[in-house]
């Protein structure tokens, strides 16, 4: 009875490895994959430069205007800068904005838009306006839907925006 030999029968790992480099279907998969990557990263850094990722304050109230209606997706904050409770939605809204790249974050002093005021009947401040496709889809008037107290966390405010879609 004659017994292989575990050298005879098994590859080395060199030769696998050679076999699979030269594999053309992993080539088409790897060349798939490296171009789909790299159209992500287009996509992001095109994001970026119009200022995604990032919780800006906006100081013409044209620029909103303009805003709303380019953006897929954005988040506008109407504040008063002496408001306290205008201060802990900026620091919520920053953390939110490195992280949802798709939508557009951003913030504009009352005192600087008086049309939107109007046009929004904005009243009771700090105040949210969730833009999708240049529509107004939802509002997030003060803090009564975040449990009315001013340590609410930025997982509850997230929760809250992924309801309408302005955040995924």
């Amino acid at each position: 009875k004659q017994v292989l030999n575990e050298d005879d029968d098994t590859l080395s790992d060199n030769e696998i490895l050679a076999e699979l480099e030269n594999d053309p279907e992993l080539e088409h998969l790897r060349e798939t994959r490296l171009n789909q990557l790299k159209h992500e990263m287009d996509h992001v850094r095109k994001l970026r430069l119009c200022g995604h990722g990032e919780y800006l304050e906006i100081q013409k109230e044209e620029d909103i205007v303009k805003l709303v209606s380019s953006e897929k997706k954005g988040i506008v904050h109407f504040m008063h800068p002496q408001f306290a409770r205008c201060k802990v939605l900026d620091k919520h809204l920053h953390r939110l904005a490195r992280y949802y790249f798709e939508t557009r974050f951003v913030s504009i002093s009352v005192e600087k838009c008086p049309f939107l005021v109007q046009k929004f009947q904005l009243r009771v401040l700090p105040c949210i306006l969730a833009i999708v496709n240049g529509g107004v889809v939802d509002r997030l008037v003060g803090f009564e839907e975040l449990g009315n107290n001013d340590k609410f966390s930025t997982e509850m405010l997230e929760k809250r925006l992924g309801q309408t879609g302005v955040i995924q």
